[in-house]
């Protein structure tokens, strides 16, 4: 349970107890991204859009969103996306390091795919770190090049909830809210219970990127 204001909608609060605050939380408290330096989001989901928001709110000034859903990826332009990226249509590991001179000096893998998760630590600068958030398959294996993180000494950690303590951090993604530095609504959608299984298919398509089921007072 966490305490929040009373003057902002219960209803619409609730993703940011998992997704958004795990995206948000990543950027601000796990990989601290700090003004002026480099982001890119493999995947822009719910958790990928809410750490394109982070970035933005924390002053990152390249900020990259990579997806294979069109409709994400403008949605990711207008919460703050520097740059763009169709994985299905554009390398984007040669693509990140062309806008950034070398590669990013953060990334984050949040689509669950180990080719994403792969190509965000070859898309890593020098001293570069990518965190994890995906939640690929258990078992799940990824190979990389040893030297190449080793000589230009990138970082690779796991992330879990964005590293946040609820009762402090949901709070204060609230209030950035509240001050429009994180537009977290628009990837919200209502359906009724009975609109249950259309929700979880416009999810599933990439037409939603974060449905939420509104129960009747009845």
């Amino acid at each position: 349970m966490v305490k929040v204001r009373s003057d902002v909608p219960l209803e619409r609060l609730g993703p940011l107890g998992c997704g958004i605050q795990t995206g948000a939380g990543a950027v601000m408290n796990a990989l601290n991204v700090r003004p002026g330096t480099s982001f890119a989001s493999f995947g822009v989901g719910a958790v990928g859009c809410s750490a394109i928001m982070a970035a933005r709110a924390v002053g990152a000034t390249t900020i990259v969103a990579v997806d294979i859903v069109p409709s994400r990826l403008e949605m990711a332009k207008e919460l703050g996306a520097t740059h763009a990226i169709n994985s299905k249509l554009t390398n984007p590991v040669e693509a990140i390091r062309d806008i950034t001179g070398g590669g990013v000096d953060h990334s984050l893998e949040a689509s669950g795919d180990p080719r994403a998760l792969h190509q965000a630590i070859e898309a890593l600068g020098s001293l570069g770190t990518c965190g994890i958030v995906g939640a690929e398959p258990l078992g799940t294996e990824v190979s990389f090049d040893v030297n190449t993180l080793m000589i230009r000494g990138k970082g690779i950690r796991g992330i879990l909830e964005g590293e946040s303590v609820p009762d402090i951090f949901i709070p204060q993604l609230i209030e950035l809210n509240a001050q429009g530095h994180f537009p977290f609504e628009k990837l919200t959608k209502f359906y009724s219970l009975d609109q249950i299984n259309q929700a979880a298919q416009d999810s599933e398509k990439g037409d939603t990127i974060k449905p939420i089921i509104r129960l009747s007072a009845a």
